[in-house]
């Protein structure tokens, strides 16, 4: 039972105990035992009337919150479906603590969530969405095409590419020495690159590449494209057909 719903049923029994059952207890708890309501419970709203002439609940002692109504409601304001905003900032104008707008913003089901990627196209790729769309449904819709992958991938030349060598175990981590604590790396590693194409009727020939930074627009043209994707297309597929994912 709520703080609302008792206090209306503490109402409702001295109204009955003032006004009809004039002031008589047994006539009242009865009335009130038929709702299932305690006797011990409508004994005491009585005693309580009877002692200290009030029917509600007194205002609770304790510290009060640090943030009022009205400052949860600007808080929701400012934070809810907003971006570039930092509590830090936020901390001067409602005077608490960092960690309590945290728990408050939480409280009210507001958590900070991270950007997810999306592509940023221009004016004219918007108004060929449809165009394309509409084709790509087309085709996929009447099962006439050969569907090929092409991607790249770069390791590490360490074991560190693999993900069960990126930490270590210690019963305590003050005494873990150097070599296996930390790890020295520099700032643009060695890598290999490695591409490749595949689809339902094989695989392209792959290519590896040394890479001291990212591949290039003129290593991909010419080695991966023309050197390697469009053998790959001519032996094996129609030019007419072919999807690329």
């Amino acid at each position: 039972m709520t703080r609302s719903e008792r206090e209306y049923l503490a109402k409702r029994i001295v109204q009955h105990y003032v006004n009809i059952s004039n002031r008589q207890k047994k006539i009242t708890v009865n009335h009130f035992a038929q709702e299932q309501v305690p006797r011990r419970n409508i004994y005491n709203i009585i005693k309580k009337f009877e002692e200290f002439g009030i029917v509600g609940d007194q205002p609770r002692s304790g510290r009060p919150k640090k943030l009022s109504t009205r400052k949860l409601t600007e808080l929701k304001r400012l934070t809810d479906q907003k971006t570039d905003i930092s509590l830090r900032r936020l901390v001067p104008k409602f005077n608490v603590n960092f960690s309590t707008l945290s728990r408050n913003l939480k409280a009210m089901g507001i958590m900070y969530r991270k950007k997810k990627r999306a592509p940023k196209y221009t004016d004219k790729q918007l108004q060929e969405i449809p165009l394309r769309a509409r084709r790509l449904y087309r085709t996929l819709l009447n099962d006439d095409f050969e569907l090929i992958l092409d991607d790249e991938k770069y390791f590490l030349l360490h074991n560190e590419s693999v993900a069960a060598n990126r930490g270590f175990y210690t019963s305590d981590p003050n005494t873990a020495p150097p070599e296996i604590k930390f790890k020295r790396s520099k700032k643009f590693e060695p890598k290999v690159l490695v591409w490749v194409a595949i689809s339902e009727n094989g695989i392209s020939t792959p290519f590896f590449s040394y890479q001291q930074q990212a591949i290039n627009q003129a290593t991909y043209l010419n080695k991966c494209i023309k050197a390697r994707l469009m053998p790959f297309i001519d032996n094996y597929h129609n030019k007419n057909k072919v999807l690329f994912w």
